[in-house]
């Protein structure tokens, strides 16, 4: 009985001692005005896709098209992030958030217009998938490069796993609400409500005001910078680790939430209304995570990595096999607990804290490979269940990340330390 009541109250501790640390981040006006536009930009970016996929659907009827389109916007994801990290490093990150969300509700503004004139075609959705992934490459290395310029070393965890919550906040409830509104009203005004967000999260970013950071390294080139980052990597094997295996996941594991809408109308034959409650699973599970971060010792940050990298395969293989609706929708809300709501904010971290400052934005671009993965690899997979069906596509692509995890984590390269030890996070 003792034991019992000495636990619970080291664990009503810990939450006291949470949210007095979420307290203490909440005071920092600029962080408060990061996180505001980090949960509209979230809000953006998770209905955009479904809104999107629907388009695509409703133009071409084909899931290989849909697949064409995210990985149409995936190659520049990719391609602009060897620049993208760079940029951070020299230039104003707040001007780079503000002027890639301009650019993308600009885009969706005008598919909204095309699509209410019955004047949209697959082109134009091409197009506009192109922009948006340059945009997203460009936007990401600042927008989480900015968080250590924000707040004290000791709070970067805190403030990631407050970041991250916001945005999976938008998770949750963005595609519910575009799927209805895509049922009721149409496409285009879904679009028009994405392209708000986008707009009202450049407001947000506005509001930062100055902050401080590393001086910028002007007298190098642009390639020599990246070559910088590079070699840093390379030489730093928890960083080199951690980005291996989280691109791996991206690539192969997470490659099916590009293509979910199609997935769920062929498996489970549900429209959109549905697939947005599907969506809001993985939303919910995804802000649970968040809220388990700040749990996590720092010592612990690479095998709680790993540890998740190892459910999220297990989870994505029991959702491909699902096929009743609440079941599938219980097991993709535990792939959101692991995978966006953890390995992502975990991989981060790591980069937070071991990355030089003057690098942090060319190291965090490389790691921003990892979403960019997630579009490259959504026509294969779309192509690949095609030939052998959802079921065994998404086991597949579960299985090849796993693979990488043991392979490159375990057995090639044993598990690298980080570089100092700090007192828990809670």
């Amino acid at each position: 009985m003792t034991a019992m009541r000495n636990s619970q109250s080291r664990a009503g501790t810990g939450f006291l001692a949470y949210g007095r640390r979420l307290s203490t981040l909440w005071r920092i006006i600029a962080y408060r005005w990061y996180w505001l536009g980090s949960a509209t930009q979230g809000l953006a970016q998770a209905t955009q896709f479904l809104v999107i996929g629907w388009l695509v659907l409703e133009v071409t009827g084909s899931s290989a098209q849909l697949g064409l389109v995210v990985s149409i916007y995936g190659v520049p994801n990719v391609a602009f992030l060897l620049i993208a990290g760079v940029i951070a490093d020299r230039f104003d990150r707040r001007y780079i958030m503000m002027f890639t969300q301009v650019v993308a509700g600009g885009l969706l503004a005008v598919l909204a217009f095309l699509t209410a004139t019955d004047l949209v075609a697959v082109w134009h959705i091409y197009v506009a998938a192109a922009f948006l992934g340059a945009s997203q490459s460009i936007s990401v290395p600042a927008r989480m490069s900015v968080i250590a310029d924000l707040v004290e070393e000791r709070s970067i965890l805190d403030a990631i796993a407050m970041q991250n919550a916001a945005v999976h906040a938008g998770r949750i409830m963005g595609p519910p609400i575009a799927g209805i509104i895509i049922e009721v009203w149409g496409l285009h005004e879904s679009l028009l409500v994405v392209a708000g967000c986008y707009i009202v999260s450049v407001a947000c970013v506005a509001k930062i005001g100055p902050i401080r950071r590393a001086a910028p390294s002007i007298a190098k080139s642009v390639f020599r910078n990246f070559a910088d980052g590079i070699i840093y990597i390379k030489k730093t094997p928890v960083i080199l680790t951690s980005i291996v295996i989280t691109c791996s996941f991206g690539g192969f594991g997470m490659s099916h939430m590009q293509v979910l809408p199609a997935m769920a109308k062929d498996t489970l034959g549900i429209g959109a209304a549905d697939i947005g409650l599907l969506l809001l699973a993985s939303g919910i599970g995804s802000f649970i995570g968040s809220f388990i971060l700040p749990f996590i010792g720092r010592d612990q940050v690479y095998r709680s990595l790993l540890i998740c990298l190892v459910l999220f395969a297990a989870f994505l293989t029991l959702f491909a096999w699902s096929n009743w609706f609440w079941v599938t929708w219980m097991f993709f809300l535990f792939v959101g607990v692991v995978s966006v709501g953890m390995v992502w904010p975990l991989a981060t971290t790591i980069i937070q804290l071991e990355s030089a400052p003057e690098l942090r934005g060319r190291v965090m671009a490389v790691l921003s490979f990892t979403p960019g993965f997630h579009f490259l690899g959504a026509f294969p997979l779309a192509l690949a269940a095609g030939v052998w069906g959802w079921e065994i596509a998404i086991t597949g692509a579960a299985g090849a990340s796993l693979f990488v995890t043991i392979w490159f984590a375990l057995v090639r390269s044993g598990a690298p330390k980080l570089r100092s030890t700090a007192p828990e996070a809670a």
